[in-house]
């Protein structure tokens, strides 16, 4: 028979039982850093981290400094995002104006066609 047990302890088998002179497991010893001591807990002052965190007032600043770069930033973008819109929309009308240009041209030239083949016609 083996008895089962929910923590880390070795079990025990039939042939344990059954026999003493053979030796018995020997439990685990925990290990240091699994439970640390008071000793080896580190005081959170002393690390490194908290040597080199800024202060209040010096987060406050590069704070206030990225919020005015970042707003400088969003007046740029906006005035190029104008930009880019303007020249679509400048684009768009030349093209519209080439089209009317093209039409025109071609409405004049097929009007003079037809006007030298009707004044043909007529010397004919």
């Amino acid at each position: 028979m083996a008895t089962v047990s929910a923590q880390a302890a070795p079990t025990v088998t039939a042939i344990d039982v059954a026999d003493p002179t053979l030796t018995t497991p020997v439990p685990a010893q925990p290990t240091s850093t699994a439970q640390p001591t008071k000793n080896s807990v580190m005081n959170i002052s002393d690390t490194l981290a908290a040597q080199l965190q800024p202060s209040d007032k010096a987060l406050s600043d590069a704070n206030q400094q990225l919020l005015s770069r970042n707003a400088q930033l969003q007046r740029e973008l906006n005035d190029l995002q104008t930009q880019v819109n303007v020249l679509v929309y400048e684009s768009k009308g030349q093209l519209f104006l080439y089209g009317a240009f093209t039409v025109l041209i071609s409405l004049l030239v097929g009007i003079f066609i037809s006007w030298l083949v009707f004044v043909r016609r007529e010397r004919w």
